[in-house]
């Protein structure tokens, strides 16, 4: 009987335990952006880093997807794509026109990323709160993408991209299947840790 009762013990935890590995990151966790970071390491021995722009992998999931990189190398620009969670290997980078728009886009310090690594989940309950102070009737229901780049004013900026729902209002059928309709809306993370929504 004991031993009966040991094996399913010990079944159940092997279960959560690969449950747990199973189950995708969030697109705000230290994981994921530890691994990103070891990423943009190696990138940034060949290319300047100007944007980088994490993404969820599925529309209203809030986990770790992928990431759009704007380069610089040369004095010519760079796009690439790193995907998470597909089991697609990285793109190599392209030359094309950045998907920034700034006149002198300046470089990333990896350094700035990694100070804010331990700290976007801290600045995701920050906007949870405001959503529910300031968006009466709304709803938050994940990380669409997460943005670091230096600003106009040339100081490090993170911006959250946050998919709200209307409470009660969200989910309708259409063509037998369930449609979530969303909003996004924009916070934005300055230099010194200070979030503020963006109009």
């Amino acid at each position: 009987m004991k031993l009966k009762n040991l094996f399913l013990v010990s079944a159940m935890v092997l279960l959560i335990s690969a449950c747990s590995q199973i189950a995708p990151p969030s697109i705000s966790s230290p994981k994921s952006l530890g691994e990103l970071i070891a990423d943009l390491k190696t990138i940034n021995k060949d290319y300047e880093i100007i944007k980088v722009d994490i993404n969820e992998k599925d529309e209203l999931t809030g986990e770790f997807g992928f990431v759009l990189l704007d380069l610089v190398k040369d004095g010519e620009n760079y796009s690439q794509a790193l995907y998470y969670n597909y089991g697609i290997a990285h793109n190599d980078p392209k030359k094309e026109r950045s998907s920034f728009h700034k006149k002198e886009p300046q470089a990333i310090k990896l350094e700035d990323i990694e100070k804010r690594q331990s700290e976007v989940e801290n600045y995701l309950e920050n906007v949870k709160k405001q959503i529910t102070e300031n968006f009466e009737g709304y709803s938050f229901k994940s990380i669409k993408a997460i943005g670091f780049y230096i600003n106009d004013d040339g100081n490090f900026e993170t911006e959250l991209r946050i998919n709200i729902t209307e409470d009660g209002k969200s989910e309708r059928r259409e063509g037998g299947r369930t449609v979530i309709d969303y909003y996004t809306i924009t916070f934005l993370v300055d230099v010194n840790g200070n979030i503020a929504y963006k109009e």
